[in-house]
């Protein structure tokens, strides 16, 4: 048994995985269910990742109902705003505290079963918050690599960004 038995990404850590899933789905030759794999085993040394395959693929599936029922001028550049917000912001008007006192906000937790659906939820109302201009978006400036704070996601989020970086300061 593995030290992660039962320890899943947090919400919104599996938000920005399920988001990201979705943006290498659109902008590569890889099926869903590729890169869904394919992120399971990049988070399997921090998380249980038993059934994040599967809860990823439902989770593009959703997103992709929503994003099709309205009119996005560029999913990409949504896909990639969302991942921003998430690691930054708890909901539309409010900060994400990074630093927990107690604990780290990255660490796993009991899987939520609907998870697939709070995501879609969440990213619903986000876009529609981005439509309204009352959410946040991603700043122009912004790169993966500064996420600091959680280097540990977003390092397995985006492997070339991070590998970029590294080259960069030897």
């Amino acid at each position: 048994m593995s030290d992660n038995s039962g320890k899943c990404p947090p919400q919104f850590v599996f938000e920005m995985i399920a988001a990201q899933t979705a943006r290498l789905f659109i902008t590569s030759d890889k099926e869903a269910e590729e890169v869904a794999a394919e992120f399971s085993v990049a988070f399997e040394e921090i998380y249980d990742t038993d059934a994040l395959q599967a809860d990823l693929v439902q989770a593009v599936e959703r997103l992709f109902v929503f994003i099709e029922s309205v009119e996005v001028d560029d999913i990409d550049r949504l896909l990639s705003s969302y991942v921003w917000f998430v690691a930054n912001y708890e909901n539309l008007t409010t900060k994400r505290k990074k630093k927990a006192l107690i604990g780290s906000p990255l660490k796993g937790r009991p899987r939520e079963s609907n998870r697939v659906y709070a995501t879609a939820k969440n990213f619903k109302t986000y876009t529609y918050g981005v439509g309204s201009k009352t959410a946040p978006h991603l700043p122009v400036e912004w790169e993966p690599t500064q996420e600091v704070e959680f280097d540990s996601i977003f390092s397995r989020l985006f492997p070339a960004e991070f590998e970029k970086k590294a080259k960069e300061s030897n």
